[in-house]
């Protein structure tokens, strides 16, 4: 386990205001999903904003970006020696798929031990193909339509880790440039999306291939750019002050939510991407409280993404009535249910997820290792 003190540091070489948009980025999800909750309950004297359903799919967007921009980033640290494609498939694995297996067990039993007291009732085991397919971010229909997993939140992580698997086999091909042939890749599917319909099976090629080949895919080569362009800047970046960064880049996540284009959405997530990575905090700022706050969240934003579900359904039981009151007490309870669950999710990410991880790879990895998915 990290020592408190420090998991509580900002690591070498961490680009804090991207800490902090892992982090807004997670939250996003979990107002989203707090939201229909009290929707579901008929805690909301209206229907919930178009935008409000957008904040969870464009926190997860997000989440493709950054993918996209650390994948590249953490590649090129050491030009001379870049991980082997094996290296690096295996490192990710090791950081996204012990916490998502470890989530999806305990979602199962949690389903079947509360099932009647919230609202879902129609609670069934998994069957062991929908375990196999889930454990190897393999994806499928389930049982309710939808082209999910058991644990429902693990259809982003079909997205990465077939990114990975593309990434891994860039590296594999050309340990250098392989980012190139990547790059390509990713363009083709996104190209041929527009070709391929929705499939009915459940199972099989045509479900992978259309799930591959969807417009999320540019959002990994957005990421991938924006990193190339950080290091032919060097230090040459411009800088502004950290809560100036963080400020455009939130309301820039703010606006996708609210865009009705995939487009638009897509190019005001690369925006806020854009702002964190490509301007500096300015050095007094570095290790100040606000720059440890945003590390913090960063830090804790795959477990937040994990582990929201597990306590908002109480949460949204236990205060539906004060929901229904007007705006005011709503937003205090969005507050704090995003309080809540980023103070789960941390303890999550210091109690389990690293120690987890770090004993999988027989290592005492920094935190700054731990890069969010």
């Amino acid at each position: 386990m990290i020592p408190l003190h420090n998991a509580l540091r900002i690591e070498q070489g961490q680009i804090v205001a991207l800490q902090l948009l892992r982090g807004v980025a997670a939250l996003a999800v979990v107002v989203e999903h707090l939201l229909q909750r009290y929707e579901k309950r008929g805690a909301l004297p209206a229907e919930l904003p178009e935008f409000v359903a957008k904040l969870g799919q464009t926190g997860v967007f997000a989440f493709f970006a950054i993918s996209g921009f650390i994948m590249v980033f953490i590649t090129s640290r050491d030009r001379q020696a870049p991980p082997s494609g094996a290296a690096f498939l295996r490192a990710r694995f090791l950081r996204v798929a012990p916490l998502y297996y470890l989530t999806t067990l305990l979602i199962v039993v949690f389903a079947w031990a509360t099932q009647g007291l919230g609202t879902l009732s129609d609670f069934r085991f998994p069957t062991l193909a929908e375990w196999v397919g889930s454990f190897l971010f393999i994806p499928h229909r389930g049982a309710n339509g939808l082209i999910q997993p058991i644990y429902g939140l693990g259809w982003s992580l079909h997205y990465e880790m077939f990114f990975y698997l593309l990434f891994a086999a860039g590296l594999a091909i050309h340990r250098r440039h392989g980012v190139l042939l990547v790059l390509a890749v990713l363009g083709l599917l996104a190209a041929l999306g527009p070709l391929i319909a929705a499939p009915a099976d459940r199972w099989g090629l045509s479900v992978i291939a259309y799930v591959f080949t969807r417009p999320v895919m540019l959002i990994f080569m957005a990421g991938m750019i924006l990193a190339r362009i950080r290091e032919r800047c060097g230090d040459r970046l411009p800088s502004a002050p950290l809560p100036l960064i963080a400020s455009v880049a939130i309301a820039a996540l703010w606006l996708a939510a609210t865009l009705e284009t995939i487009g638009a959405m897509l190019g005001a997530i690369v925006l806020a991407l854009a702002v964190c990575v490509l301007v500096v905090p300015r050095d007094r700022e570095a290790g100040g409280r606000f720059a440890m706050f945003s590390s913090a969240m960063g830090n804790a934003s795959y477990s937040i993404y994990l582990t929201h579900s597990f306590v908002l359904g109480a949460f949204a039981a236990a205060t539906s009535a004060i929901a229904a009151e007007g705006p005011g007490p709503l937003m205090a309870l969005v507050l704090m249910a995003c309080t809540g669950c980023f103070i789960l999710g941390w303890l999550t990410w210091h109690l389990i997820e690293v120690p987890m991880t770090n004993r999988l790879r027989g290592k005492r990895s920094r935190p700054s290792e731990m890069v969010a998915p």
